[in-house]
């Protein structure tokens, strides 16, 4: 039907790519509006790989489209059409076969690229046993640690979504310290705590964004609202808006399988 949204069936090479295409701070970059210096109390729940970045963010900077997702929006080339066979020479055969495509070579994977691949079967489960969309996982991991399991903060967060130690221990994992950087367990600690704030939040991400950054009790304290602290807010902003792109260019099927959006005429 003209104007309807067609879902097709896609590699995860293309997911890989969207994820590291979205340039959140360049696509909603806002200055924050926090306090300066103001930092989050609860140390318990804190996650800082975001920290000290807000005054980055909040400059303009230049979207850099990834190469390999452009290689889908062009057709793919032809070999070159043999030359006109000179006068009196012998057509060419009926059934000669046609001249084979060129497909054109992709550059290796990046690094961060093969920490998607590697880790989207392990997050895929964990987001349908939590009732989660993995689409927002996918970009909680992009901001807290380029969804490298082995990520250490400064705080002391840990693994691909930077899970603290004690919110570890509340969802029943022993020796988070070491623990916490086996990515299946990180997922499955921090999918339990985001599905924890979900149900206390309700649908207001941004909430559960700030709980996740700076602690359930830093969003009592601002009154039920995202903190005023510049880290926060930065990683509320960074996360929506790679949430945003991914959930523009992707759908998510009834068994958690990631389908690309594409407008049909």
């Amino acid at each position: 039907m003209a104007g309807s949204t067609a879902l097709s069936r896609i590699p995860l090479s293309m997911v890989v790519a969207a994820v590291l295409a979205c340039a959140a701070p360049a696509l909603y970059a806002q200055p924050c509006n926090g306090k300066t210096g103001e930092t989050a109390t609860d140390a318990a729940e804190r996650f800082s790989m975001i920290s000290a970045q807000c005054a980055a963010l909040a400059v303009p900077m230049t979207v850099h489209r990834a190469a390999q997702l452009d290689l889908y929006d062009k057709p793919v080339p032809m070999a070159a059409a043999a030359s006109a066979p000179a006068t009196g020479a012998s057509a060419p055969a009926a059934n000669a076969l046609p001249p084979p495509l060129l497909v054109p070579k992709l550059p290796p994977p990046s690094r961060d690229a093969v920490r998607v691949i590697t880790l989207a079967p392990a997050l895929t489960a964990v987001a349908r046993e939590h009732q989660l969309d993995p689409l927002l996982l996918h970009a909680i991991a992009h901001v807290e640690s380029r969804h490298n399991p082995k990520a250490v903060s400064k705080a002391g967060a840990r693994g691909v979504m930077q899970v603290m130690p004690a919110t570890g221990q509340r969802f029943g994992v022993r020796n988070p310290e070491s623990n916490l950087l086996d990515a299946p367990t990180n997922l499955r600690a921090s999918a339990a705590y985001l599905r924890v704030l979900r149900q206390r939040y309700g649908d207001d991400l941004r909430l559960v964004l700030a709980a996740y950054n700076a602690g359930e009790g830093a969003v009592a304290k601002a009154g039920g609202d995202v903190p005023p602290y510049p880290e926060t807010q930065a990683y509320v902003r960074d996360v929506l808006a790679v949430y945003r792109r991914l959930t523009s260019t992707f759908a998510v099927t009834a068994d958690g399988e990631l389908i690309a959006r594409a407008s049909k005429s």
